[in-house]
């Protein structure tokens, strides 16, 4: 079970996962009365996901993701990044594809996708341990 790095991947989860937080009070959509909404006005459920996306950040940073997940070989921050990467597809797809008709996006929706892309960042394990990994049940023979 490997940690979240102790520099930046523990500052990005954390200030992501607080900024992902952050993001739903801001504005998210202006309408055609000009009326703004915010995050929580905005989603019906979804705002639940990024809430929970926010937490896992917070606690993945102040425990450094050292704690198993309801099983011994999933990580607090392997679960965190799983949600991070889930929540920063839904709001590409929400941006993308489905933003209510007649409405602009805001500062808002944009704050939570790169908070939950720092968030992913943050949490993720990067590290390539090797370029070509050695096969299981290869052995090399010298002369």
């Amino acid at each position: 079970m490997s940690t979240i790095n102790p520099g930046i991947g523990r500052i990005l989860a954390g200030f992501g996962g607080a900024l992902l937080i952050a993001s739903l009070f801001l504005p998210w959509a202006d309408g055609p009365a000009e009326v703004s909404r915010n995050g929580w006005e905005l989603l019906r459920a979804s705002d639940v996901l990024l809430i929970i996306v926010g937490l896992h950040g917070i606690a993945a940073a102040i425990t450094g993701g050292r704690f198993g997940y309801f099983r011994p070989d999933l990580s607090l921050n392997g679960a965190t990044d799983i949600l991070a990467v889930a929540a920063a597809i839904f709001l590409g797809c929400l941006l993308g594809f489905d933003f209510p008709p007649g409405a602009n996006p805001q500062a808002g929706v944009y704050v939570a996708l790169l908070a939950a892309l720092a968030v992913a960042g943050g949490a993720g394990d990067f590290r390539i341990k090797a370029f070509f990994p050695s096969m299981a049940g290869r052995e090399r023979h010298d002369p």
